[in-house]
């Protein structure tokens, strides 16, 4: 193909002229390199101080590291999932915590959404609004990750479900005063027997509870009965000082 002069070559031209005997062992040198460069860096991972590393082969489990440098199959072959086993993990009912800032404390956070986890209804039909947190740890990363699709939302409706049957099967003053512990301990109990007939590899640490009040409409009228409660027991306290006091007087004379 005629050109003029000064003119840069066409690309044809530029393709025609080319030394393929030098320029083809050039790419496969590159392509060579970027190969051996992509292997190292696909070829190690880390695990973190905090959990473990569940590694994976084409989608089959085949091994659980511990924290600290590992190698692995390269290009993907071998994937890692980190699981926080040595965290103690937490699910909140009834409200939420904020991040931390500094040395401010969480700020505290309750929705519509959050009352609706939170107010029961008790043996003796009355409502309550009860908070509590679940505190867990990984034990078998593979079972936690395999055993069932959403573990998180497995773990929020099965601690639901097991707060409302026990706070059902009681009274409501017996919740909102004395039993808030033998509560905790209950839930604890059988949220784990549960997990455990999912075999999700979970060990529940504690179960607190947070706040057991009445509902907010009606707390000004509860606290009132309160108020109430407390001053005929004080009454009758003063009465029966009163009685100790002059009873033995009036015998004696």
């Amino acid at each position: 193909m005629n050109r003029r002069r000064g003119e840069p070559p066409q690309f044809d031209e530029w393709i025609a002229n080319l030394d393929w005997s030098r320029v083809v062992p050039k790419i496969l040198a590159a392509v060579v390199l970027l190969l051996i460069v992509w292997a190292a860096s696909t070829s190690y991972y880390t695990v973190q101080p905090e959990g473990q590393a569940v590694v994976k082969r084409f989608g089959k489990v085949v091994a659980i590291k511990p924290p600290g440098l590992h190698f692995k199959l390269p290009f993907g072959i071998d994937q890692q999932i980190f699981v926080p086993t040595a965290r103690v993990l937490k699910q909140e009912f009834g409200f939420r915590t904020l991040g931390r800032g500094g040395a401010s404390p969480a700020a505290y956070r309750k929705s519509d959404e959050h009352r609706d986890e939170s107010l029961m209804l008790t043996g003796d039909l009355k409502v309550v609004d009860v908070e509590w947190v679940v505190q867990y740890r990984v034990e078998d990363p593979d079972k936690y990750l395999h055993q069932v699709e959403d573990v998180e939302k497995t773990i929020r409706d099965i601690s639901e479900a097991v707060m409302r049957r026990i706070v059902g099967n009681s009274l409501g003053s017996a919740v909102l005063t004395v039993k808030r512990v033998q509560i905790a301990a209950t839930a604890k109990e059988e949220l784990q027997d549960l997990l455990n007939s999912f075999d999700m590899g979970i060990n529940v640490g504690t179960i607190e509870m947070q706040d057991v009040t009445p509902p907010d409409p009606v707390k000004p009228a509860f606290n009132e009965v309160n108020q109430a409660e407390q001053q005929r027991e004080r009454m009758i306290n003063e009465a029966e000082k009163k009685q100790n006091q002059r009873l033995p007087a009036a015998r004696g004379k």
